[in-house]
């Protein structure tokens, strides 16, 4: 990426069934849900392939559970990259529950960074 445009925050929570993609994809989309980003077609001269944008979560375990594709699905333009790192949190609910498929009592929290340029 030659120049980033746009970087948005998010985070997202998956509070029973402990899911570490559903925490990260509500994680992207709450960075990136309530962006415009018109000008960037006219940067990209209308080709909004040549638009990159790199992903970046911290995602607090089961980093190896995590489906990349699903959350690379979320963008509907550019050239996605995805990395994952350590981070996040793990918060105790204080409930098990065997209906919402939990395997233990804790809440997934994945933070997102979206860097958006070309």
């Amino acid at each position: 990426m030659k120049q980033v445009m746009f970087v948005e925050l998010g985070m997202g929570v998956d509070l029973h069934g402990q899911d570490v993609t559903k925490a990260a994809v509500r994680a992207v989309r709450n960075a990136i849900e309530r962006n415009s980003m018109p000008g960037m077609r006219a940067l990209v001269d209308g080709d909004t392939s040549r638009m990159q944008v790199r992903v970046h979560l911290a995602v607090p375990a089961d980093a190896d559970q995590l489906d990349v594709e699903a959350v690379r699905a979320v963008f509907p333009y550019g050239q996605v990259t995805v990395t994952v790192g350590s981070g996040g949190m793990l918060a105790p609910s204080g409930i098990f529950l065997t209906d919402k498929d939990d395997k233990n009592e804790m809440i997934y929290v994945v933070n997102a960074a979206i860097e958006v340029g070309i």
